[in-house]
This record gives C-alpha cells, structure tokens and sequence, in this order.
C-alpha cells in the first residue's frame, strides 16, 4: 500500500479503500460475515469492496441490526459531523451524555467492524448513505439554525437560555414536544406571524420570536441548537445497556410437566381439527387459503377462539397434515401423512409440529386482518407469506434461552423491551409480530408462561431425539381406561391412548381437558355414535371393557333407547329411497317443510325415492330431527364415508434460510484472501485498466464515482455491460440516479426512463468529455 496511507508509518488512511487495506485479515473476515450482502457476488478487489459498503440498500439492513446505544452513538457522530462527514468521537460523546467508557467504546468498535465508519479516534469518517439512511432528523433534532436561515442568537448558549426562560408555559409545551422528536410540526399559515403577538396561537408566536423556523406556509421546524438546550441529555433518551429481564425460577421438571399438558392439548386440537376437516372439507377460496366462515365453523368446532385456531390450521399445513385436493372445487383436507402422523407417539407428533412451526414461513396472525387494498388476510392464503418470519422465531427464542433454566419472565412486556433494544429501528413493526410469536410457543407447548422448557431447549440445540425423549418423560403415562359418573360423564385420569380418544370422540363430546380430561354422553352424541356403524351391543362392550367403574343403569337404557329409534328410517340410492315400516312417521317425514328440499315423492305407504344423494338425505332429515340410517342393499344398516377422503400429499418444503455469502470460517478466509490478490493485481500499473472492468459482474469504486459525477454534471454516459442472456452490450443514457445497486436515466433518443444493475458493468464513458473513462 501506499506509504503516504500506512498507519504503521504515522499517517492515518486517505480514502475508505485505504483504510480497508489497514485492517487485518480477521477484521474483514468479520465485516464480511456480518454484512453477507457484500460479498454477493464476491468483490474482485478492495475498491469494489468499499463502493458496495455506501450501497443504500446494504447501508440499511446494517443499521436496521444496530442496537440502541450503537444506533445513537451513530447518530452522535452525524450529528457532530462537519460538512467532509468527519467528526472525531470526543464530539459525539459530548452529545451522548454520561455512558460508560467501556460500554461507548465497545458502541465505536461495532461501528467500525460494520464499516459504518472508519478512521481513527481522533478523525472519524461517515461512509456515503449513512447519513442519509438515517433520515433527515437524526435523534428526533431538526436542521442546525444556520440551515433553517434562523436566528443567529441560537447559537449563543447564553442568549438561547434567555430566549427559553422567557417562553409562557403554552410556548414550552410546544417546544418541549417537539424537542422529543420529530422536530416538525403544522400551523395554519407561517405568514400570520406577523400579527399582533397577543393574537397568536404559541406556535405562531415563537415563529415570530425566531425560536421556530418556517419551512413552508403550514410547516415549522425547531432548530437543532433548540431542541439539544431543551433535552435533559442531547441525543435523547438512551439505554447504554439492554434491559434486564426479571424472571422466576420454577424447577425445570415442574415447568416441563407443565409444558407437557400444553403438548398433549395441541395434539388433541390439530387431531380433532384435521377430523373435522375430514368430515367436512373446508372450501378452498379462489385466492387460496380459507374463508372466514370456514374459519369460525372450525373455530366452533374446536372451541377455541379464531387466533388459535389460524395458528392450530398453519402449523399443521406447513407439517404436512392436510393439503388442498386441486380439483375444480377444491377443499381442504387431511393428507395420508395425517394418517401415519397419528400413528406416532405423543413426543414424536409434537417435535414434528414444533419443527414445522419453527421453519414456517407463514405468519398466523395476520389472518381476518386487512392487507393491501384494504383485503382481508385469509389463513393459508398467500398474504400472510412472510420469508422473515423463521429468522425471527429462532431470535425470540433464543432471548429466552438466555434465561435460567426453569426461568418465567415476570412481564412480557420485558421481552419485547429487550428485543426493541436489539433492533429499534425494527421495533415498531416487530412489536405485535414478537407479541404473536410468544403466545404461539406457549400454544404448541414450546413456553410456559414465555419460559423455555427444557424439551424445547434441547430441540433449538439440534437434538430431536433427545428433546423427544425429554418429552416423554414430563407427560404422563397414557391410560387405556375411564371412570363413568353417575351424571353420563366418563372421567380419563389421564391422556388417552390413541384409539381410546378416537372412540371417546365418536361416543362423547369432550368437556374440560387438563391433566384428566371429562367427556360427557347424551342422546345426540350415541346417536352420532350409531351413525358412524357402531351398534348397541358395540357400545355396551366399549363401555364395560374400558370402564373401571359400574355401569349407570341410566347410560345402559340412553344407549339401548336411542339404538331403538336409530335406524327407523331408512335410505339408500335410488338416487336416493326413504323408507319405514312405520307409515305414521313416513307420512310426517314427507309433508315436513324442513325436508322440502329433498322432495320426497312416495312410491308406496312404507317407501319414498328422492333425487338427492343418500348423503344429503342423511343430513337434511338429521338436521330435522329425525334419526335415520343408512343400509345396505341387502338391508344392513352400514355407515357411509367410514374411509374418510384424502387431499394428496405435497412437496416438502425448502427451509427458509437467509442467503448468505459464505458458509464457515474456512470460506471466509479464503474470500479475504481472494479479495486482498485481487486488489494488489489492481495496483501495480496504473496504466493497465483495472481488473475489475474486465470481469463482467464486478463493479469499481472508480466507476461509481464517474457514474456519481456524470449525474451532478448532467453528463450523458456510454454504458458497456453484461445483458441478462450473458451477450455484452452497450447503452446510452443520461443518468439521473443511482440507489439500490441500480443506475437509472434517460435515453437521449427515445427520452424513456432505463435502468442496469451496477454489477452488470464492465465499463463506462463520460461522452461529453471523452477523456474521462472508466
């Protein structure tokens, strides 16, 4: 390098790429791998390295990572910034106020290794873009008094401390809110300052005053020298430190069995969800995804709320659990995957829905909210994808993983303070989504309360066996038995076996779930029972063999009267035939309005036909409140759709994972060493074009600083780049700006608006001034 740039002689760094050349190996290997965006695709060379570090677009993502005292720290330095973008950080640690040394120079360190910054202590450069991404009002302060065309006394301190004392109390209200940030605000016309003062709102009196500067007729702004006098610490509030998290600590196995009640409940709402589905398809929208009154039947079928259920209906979609079927009406319904989950045991079932959840990016919440053009967000429609979604799941988590084992965060509300302190700039948008997240783990059983059990511990560390067998022994052993009540209930001391639940769910409906869970049995719930193929005798076997209690007389006649009237009425295909011994009862059926619309016609006194399907006469004529059977042709009473229906399962899905530039520490290495070659091949003639112009894909700092200078001149320029089918082609435009990796302008010939990626090229022509060309 340079001697006259070599910090080892005792000068500091000319330009951005000299100081990239002073850094070790290991500083750029680590700027590399907190900025992934930089090396794609991989810089030739040092020059190219700094002309994507002022990227706006990369500039933003790393100020979006920055954590509250790096964020205002940054904020100090372009505050204190003279009009070269250089400052020193004594400067900015004036405006920061009283933060410890070791806490603000760690802050400056941060800065630097993201390359936001460079030079020394004492003469701190600002990369192009940053200041720009950080906004116009950088700490909530508006424009130096200078820049507004304000008062000049602004900048006495002394003459400005009498200018505030003598505000009424009206003016300082407004100037202290303003001083809070943003720095602007409205009036009803800046030119009535004028006025006399004693009629004059206070804003417009300070307008007349000079204590606030016009902007337009309706906007006022108050000067940065203002609005520093007016805070207690001039970049404003700041938290050198995240905020701390109070938790109680309950024994891990406690916080586990605890969790495994959680476990088993989700398990029984994906599986009572998928059956429902089975037994009624829920209509697939022609958008995709489900709609509401889908969405509130399943929600009452589960009987838990809408939210729930949208998280319950996403996560066993993204496990493969049902599907759409794809036809022209198509539904949704549960896959063959279904049937070999239930197969599973209890862990293996729920560590395949954690994992699902874990990597899915859908965002439940969404659903039943207004998207874009004011649409409502449907529960696996394509509004609620959300690609960020995993990586913030596995940063929520993982906060609470820094949590003693067995640790419960007090307040939720801490949590979401510590991660708005990670990342302020994202906190606004990220609040409600990190809101839905915590109460999503707790759901699935991940958290207790937003405390991590130690199953789900084990599982983020990679170890699914283990986690399921952690799991396994915080549930309680599975019973095979129930203790009848004397009022019809069946009381389970314990989860059920998996075919116990199934015949409990077709004879019982289910009352209160827990550590033991009460079914209770009624008329419509034996008949349900029947309807589904079962007989009486089956029924009585069923409750004497799982029963470790007597039988209540008063269940034995429920089942055996209900089987008495089950199967009165009798239907089959003809399209469809109705009939009964029982001619009274067939002659109610036929002139009954609430059957009106399968019309009946009668064939005899004991037979009718209809031309609706037996499937619908079988649900019209129940939901009459007859109780009717269907039979086979030899006269059998059989039950239809015993096989439930099947959607085809899907492709499963690639992990969502952020792209990356380089994938270990080895690669890292290599790159930097790739990058530092190329950069000394670029230096050693002046006179030969620089390497970086005959690579296609690789653009140089020298480029951009042309393209730069041709847009502040108003100069056409002559592209050479790299077409999108890998030709080499040529353009010229007038360029008007360059944001985004992209640079845009006019064509002189057809004055319509152009576009080409930076990365596309290999050379460029200032054409007004053929001399000067990259």
């Amino acid at each position: 390098m340079p001697a006259s740039s070599d910090p080892a002689n005792g000068h500091p760094p000319a330009t951005l790429t000299d100081w990239l050349r002073s850094r070790q190996d290991a500083e750029l290997a680590a700027l590399l791998r907190r900025r992934p965006d930089l090396a794609l695709p991989a810089p030739a060379d040092l020059p190219a390295l700094a002309g994507r570090l002022s990227v706006r677009t990369s500039v933003q993502r790393a100020l979006d990572g920055l954590n509250e005292l790096a964020l205002r720290t940054l904020e100090a330095l372009v505050l204190s910034a003279h009009g070269d973008g250089r400052t020193s950080e004594a400067d900015a640690a004036a405006l920061l106020g009283p933060v410890d040394a070791a806490l603000l120079n760690r802050a400056f360190d941060d800065l630097r290794e993201l390359a936001l910054v460079w030079g020394t202590d004492g003469d701190v450069h600002l990369v192009t873009g940053v200041a720009e991404a950080l906004g116009p009002y950088p700490a909530g302060l508006g424009r130096p008094a200078a820049q507004l065309g304000a008062d000049p006394a602004l900048t006495d301190p002394a003459r400005l401390a009498e200018l505030i004392a003598a505000c009424d109390a009206d003016e300082r209200t407004v100037l202290d809110r303003l001083a809070e940030g943003p720095p602007v605000g409205t009036v009803r016309d800046t030119r009535l300052a004028g006025a006399r003062p004693e009629n004059l709102p206070a804003a417009l009196r300070l307008l007349s005053r000079g204590l606030l500067a016009p902007v337009d007729t309706r906007t006022v702004e108050l000067p940065r020298e203002l609005g520093i006098a007016l805070r207690e610490r001039p970049i404003g509030p700041l938290r050198p430190e995240a905020p701390a998290i109070e938790a109680d600590v309950r024994p891990p196995d406690e916080l586990d069995r605890a969790g495994g009640t959680s476990v088993l409940e989700a398990l029984r709402l994906v599986e009572t969800l998928c059956e429902s589905w089975a037994a009624q398809p829920a209509a697939q929208l022609r958008a995709g995804g489900v709609g509401v009154r889908e969405l509130r039947r399943t929600a009452r079928d589960l009987g838990v709320d809408e939210p729930t259920v949208a998280v319950l209906i996403e996560t066993a979609s993204a496990a493969g659990l049902i599907n759409a079927t794809h036809e022209i009406e198509s539904a949704y319904l549960p896959t063959a995957e279904y049937d070999a989950w239930l197969q599973l045991d209890a862990p293996q079932r729920w560590t395949r829905l954690a994992g699902a959840w874990l990597e899915m990016t859908r965002q439940p919440s969404l659903a039943s909210q207004r998207g874009e053009r004011d649409r409502v967000i449907s529960v696996l429609g394509p509004e609620a994808e959300r690609g960020t979604m995993p990586a913030l799941r596995a940063q929520v988590l993982a906060l609470l993983a820094t949590l003693p084992p067995g640790g419960v965060p007090r307040e939720r509300s801490a949590v979401l303070a510590h991660l708005a302190w990670q990342a302020p700039r994202r906190s606004g948008a990220r609040t409600a989504l990190v809101s839905a997240i915590l109460t999503e783990a707790d759901l699935l059983g991940l958290s207790v309360g937003g405390g991590l059990t130690g199953y789900t511990r084990t599982l983020l560390d990679g170890s699914r066996t283990v986690a399921e067998q952690v799991l396994g022994g915080a549930l309680p052993a599975p019973v095979d038995h129930f203790l009848v009540q004397p009022d019809l209930t069946l009381v389970v001391p314990g989860p059920p076996q998996p075919e116990l639940a199934r015949d409990l769910a077709a004879i019982a409906d289910l009352e209160s779930s827990g550590g033991a869970s009460v079914y209770r049995i009624t008329e419509a719930t034996v008949r349900r029972a029947l309807d589904s193929g079962r007989s009486a005798a089956t029924l009585h076997a069923f409750l004497a063999q799982r029963s470790r209690t007597p039988i209540p007389q008063a269940l034995t006649y429920l089942v055996d009267d209900a089987a008495r009237r089950h199967g009165a009425l009798r239907t089959g295909t003809a399209s469809a035939y109705l009939r009964s011994d029982d001619t009274t009862l067939l002659d109610r059926v036929v002139a009954d309005r609430a059957v009106q619309s399968l019309q009946l016609r009668r064939l005899a006194e004991t037979v009718a036909i209809s031309s609706a399907p037996v499937a619908q006469v079988l649900h019209v004529l129940r939901a009459a409140g007859y109780a009717p059977a269907a039979e086979a042709p030899d006269g059998d009473v059989i039950a239809l759709d015993a096989e439930s229906a099947r959607a085809p399962s899907r492709p499963p899905e690639r992990p969502a994972r952020m792209r990356t530039a380089v994938a270990s520490d080895q690669q890292l290495t290599e790159l930097v060493r790739r990058i530092r070659a190329g950069d000394a091949l670029s230096t050693i003639s002046t006179r030969v074009q620089p390497i970086t112009q005959q690579v296609p894909g690789v653009t140089s700092a020298a480029t951009m600083a042309v393209l730069r200078e041709a847009i502040r001149g108003g100069h056409r320029v002559l592209l050479d780049c790299v077409e999108s089918d890998g030709t080499s082609g040529r353009h010229e435009i007038l360029p008007i700006s360059m944001a985004g990796g992209m640079v845009r302008g006019h064509d002189p010939e057809t004055s319509r608006l152009a576009s080409f990626p930076l990365h596309r090229l290999t050379r460029v022509s200032v054409i007004d001034d053929p001399d000067d060309a990259t």
